[in-house]
């Protein structure tokens, strides 16, 4: 009589935890079950051009190839071509007498006329192609009406090897500064 009583005890403890299984998924819906789907892990490397999964060897995530690389360490210190500042004044002249010159300020043609200016003086100086540089060009206007204008620009600076061109132009209506950084990429 023991066995039987013993079996049913048994069945009746699958039946309780299949039932609270149950209620827990009535407790929480059926969207979360799709959280208990194992997601696919990218690395982050989904987006890079040259990286492609290769085949599946576990069943957690893919595995990717690293791309071969291109260069060695070369241990540098110092740039081959450092951040020029005539050839750079230069440049930021020319660009302003092109486009700066009969300029009146305008409140939809001024905005539009600054963010050309930086772009094409980003464009320039990254053709001089200075060697371990990142160029930063900062192109601000401002109409003159009797006001004050103050710039203040923060960041670390190496006195040794960044360096930057800052020029200002006035016109009859409007102001404008350009400054273009060169700072050393280590």
């Amino acid at each position: 009589m023991g066995e039987p009583e013993l079996k049913k005890s048994k069945v009746s403890m699958l039946d309780v935890k299949s039932r609270s299984n149950t209620r827990s998924m009535v407790a929480f819906g059926p969207k979360s079950m799709s959280r208990l789907k194992v997601r696919r892990q990218s690395y982050g490397f989904g987006g890079v051009p040259g990286i492609r999964p290769v085949e599946r060897t576990s069943n957690v995530a893919i595995e990717f190839k690293r791309p071969p690389l291109l260069y060695l360490p070369t241990y540098q210190l110092t740039s081959s071509y450092p951040f020029h500042l005539p050839s750079v004044q230069k440049a930021v002249d020319e660009l302003l007498d092109e486009h700066f010159t009969d300029h009146k300020y305008s409140v939809q043609e001024s905005p539009a006329l600054a963010l050309r200016l930086a772009g094409l003086l980003m464009r320039a100086l990254k053709a001089m192609d200075f060697n371990r540089y990142r160029i930063i060009t900062v192109v601000t206007i401002g109409q003159k009406r009797a006001q004050s204008y103050n710039n203040a620009i923060s960041f670390l600076w190496d006195h040794e090897r960044d360096n930057y061109v800052d020029t200002q132009r006035e016109v009859n209506s409007a102001f404008i500064q350009v400054t273009a950084f060169g700072v050393y990429l280590d």
